[in-house]
């Protein structure tokens, strides 16, 4: 059976505020003095922030020492297939989840069913898969993490077309509904950078296709669960079956009709849906979150931002932000629309209270916090009809944030996506 996860964040001095909402160096730090700031990076412990069943399996194991930037803790994964830094513990537990699933395919390339597709397959021609994903192993290239580095360009920087957009887009039109399938069965994403899962994929689809073993058969065969599954239920779910059954073509046109219901002009739906940082499964996870939001108003504020993710973290921590919108919306309070401050989108509910809701790991009270606040604020005060502002963070928040952000008339609220997954 499919074991879930809740994702613990940690626990030592707190956890992620809104957004490692970098400063761009103009603001002026005032409030906490400076000897208050905490120094990063902050070393955890890998122990201290994750449920133990998940610190090792039989592919990988998770080095104890953690980093974090005041926002994001970054780990370092020892793999079979060679050593990560991952950034953010939702991207680790989806490359723990893409590990246990390669463990998963390896029980199933031993059994009787698939040995015989293998043999039947032996005469067919036989081709590897052409234009993986072939995003090098994750290396960390300094203290600040790659969502810290985005927020400090909010508004100036432009969706990336780095070389690797090539080869996003021609595996994206390359894959097969074999391959959807089997993904979808062993709860991970079809087109994942992580190349490693994608062999796997593409051995036992083409395997299984040539060799006449249908999906249903196959995990009929294998013992035990398919996996760890990292994920919500409701609107992702209904989601990821729609990856499982449409081509990336298909899934292009379905989002860009909804962006255009939205709102969201031709244009920037245009550059949202060709950032090589999003795959198809991405892209169609966030907008289907953003189409549940039915009456929300400026929707496109959010994607405007969404857009400048340059890098897969900073995507996958906005794919993230918006099913935590999505949940707030349903089960806390109603939002009414999306506003701006110092170019973060933020929500604003019907009784006219300010929201930042941002899935990170560890806050800190830093020097860089403490800028952006201060611009955000500034921005806030200005709007007109509002009653309050609060602050939902994904992980937990020290002590020390926790008391200057409520000095500035923040609402603090932690664990939010562990209150999600309790859901």
């Amino acid at each position: 059976m499919l074991m879930r996860i809740r994702i613990q964040m940690f626990g030592v001095a707190g956890v992620g505020f809104f957004l490692a909402l970098s400063v761009c160096g103009m603001f002026f730090i005032s409030a906490a003095p400076a000897q208050d700031f905490q120094k990063v990076p902050i070393i955890l412990r890998a122990s201290d922030v994750l449920p133990s069943q998940l610190l090792k399996g039989s592919n990988y194991k998770v080095v104890e020492t953690v980093k974090n930037d005041g926002f994001i803790n970054t780990y370092e994964l020892q793999t079979s297939f060679g050593n990560l830094m991952v950034e953010s513990t939702v991207l680790l537990l989806i490359r723990i989840n893409e590990l246990k699933a390669i463990e998963r395919m390896e029980q199933l390339k031993g059994t009787d069913v698939y040995l015989e597709a293998l043999k039947k397959s032996a005469t067919a021609p036989i081709r590897t898969a052409e234009g993986l994903v072939t995003k090098p192993i994750e290396t960390s290239t300094g203290v600040v993490s790659g969502v810290g580095r985005w927020f400090s360009d909010v508004g100036r920087s432009i969706a990336s077309d780095d070389p690797h957009q090539a080869g996003v887009l021609k595996t994206a039109t390359g894959q097969a509904a074999t391959k959807r399938q089997f993904a979808y069965e062993f709860r991970v994403d079809p087109y994942s950078s992580f190349q490693p899962l994608q062999k796997g994929l593409d051995e036992i689809a083409m395997t299984a296709g040539a060799g006449g073993l249908t999906v249903k058969v196959a995990f009929m065969a294998i013992p035990g669960a398919a996996g760890t599954v990292v994920g919500f239920t409701g609107t992702a779910e209904d989601m990821k079956s729609l990856v499982r059954d449409k081509s990336p073509a298909e899934l292009n046109g379905i989002n860009e009709k909804k962006l255009r219901q939205m709102g969201v002009s031709d244009s920037l739906a245009k550059v949202f849906l060709k950032n090589p940082n999003y795959g198809p499964q991405e892209e169609t996870l966030l907008v289907g979150e953003l189409a549940s939001l039915s009456g929300v108003k400026d929707r496109a504020r959010f994607i405007t931002a969404a857009s400048l993710a340059n890098e897969e973290s900073v995507a996958l921590f906005m794919r993230l932000r918006a099913q935590l919108i999505a949940f707030y919306h349903s089960k806390i309070k109603a939002v009414a629309s999306f506003v701006e401050a110092n170019r973060v989108p933020l929500v604003k509910t019907k009784d006219g209270t300010i929201v930042g809701i941002f899935p990170l790991d560890h806050v800190a009270w830093t020097s860089a916090l403490a800028a952006k606040e201060k611009a955000i604020s500034e921005d806030i005060q200005k709007m007109q009809g509002v009653k309050g502002k609060e602050l939902w963070i994904g992980g937990t928040v020290d002590p020390v944030a926790r008391s200057a952000l409520e000095a500035k008339g923040w609402k603090v609220e932690e664990k939010f996506v562990e209150r999600l997954l309790k859901k």
